[in-house]
Formats: structure tokens, sequence, C-alpha cells
């Protein structure tokens, strides 16, 4: 009754996207981590070298020196555990929707955050499938977790 889905060549090339995902953001939380930013001011002097080289007069700007600086050490929390979660969700397929969708509003937030690149947008929309179908009942945690908890949105 509670088989898992075979792995056809489409699902096994989407849960090869989702790993490499999860190690780019594995790669991106260990970088944090080891740049200290949540023992120092690392990610405030960021800001403000960002802060020079975007438009004075733009929504990225204004949010820097508004929202970012003010308040770069809980960002700075939130950025080096959200990297870190969404990466380990996302390799042990657990909470992978949940996980997935920390990645495309860790990704959307940094471009609206004055960080924007295209590439950002792409990047982000690259987690919508995690989101849509679910890899990690096909593979990963979520497959047990649904088993055992049938009606939590988390493991669907």
């Amino acid at each position: 009754m509670n088989e898992r889905p075979k792995l056809g060549a489409g699902r096994i090339a989407v849960l090869v996207l989702r790993y490499l995902l999860a190690v780019f953001f594995l790669g991106a939380a260990v970088n944090k981590w080891r740049q200290q930013y949540i023992t120092t001011d690392r990610l405030s002097q960021i800001f403000m070298q960002r802060l020079e080289e975007i438009d004075p007069e733009s929504f990225g700007a204004w949010f820097i020196e508004n929202i970012g600086l003010p308040h770069y050490q809980p960002l700075a929390w939130l950025v080096c555990w959200g990297e870190t979660l969404i990466a380990a969700g996302l390799l042990f397929g657990f909470m992978t929707r949940s996980a997935a969708a920390g990645a495309m509003l860790m990704m959307f937030s940094f471009a609206i955050g004055g960080y924007y690149d295209a590439s950002l947008i792409v990047l982000a929309l690259m987690f919508l499938p995690f989101v849509i179908w679910p890899t990690g009942r096909w593979h990963g945690l979520d497959a047990k977790m649904h088993a055992r908890y049938p009606n939590l949105w988390m493991f669907r």
C-alpha cells in the first residue's frame, strides 16, 4: 500500500538536481561559518562594500541602509542557519518542500536586498520542482516521515 515510486530517468534527473543544489547550499553555508558571520561583523562589512557598488537611489541601497546594516547580526544568523538547514533538508530529503521553499525565499531576498543578479532569479526557480513534486518521498526521509505522520503537511 505504501510503496515507493519507481525512479525513472526523469525522477533521477530531478533528484540529481536536488543533490547538486544541496551541495551548492552546503558550500555556501560552510563558507559563512568559516568567515564567522554570526560572531563577527563580516556581514556588516559586506553590506558596506555592496552599498558603495550599487545605485544609491535603488531599493537595494535603501534595504541595506535601513534593514541590513542596523540588523546585520540577526540577518547573519538567519543566513548561516538558513543555508545549513536548507542544505540538510535537500540532502536528506527531510521536509524537502519546506527546504526548497526556504531556498527560493532566500534567493529572492538576496536579489531584493541589493545583490540583484539575474542568475539569482533563475537559481531560485530551480528549486520549484522540489516544492511541487514530493522528491523527499521518492528518495529521502520524507517517505518514512509521511508513512508515520500521513496528515502532516511537512512530509507530503
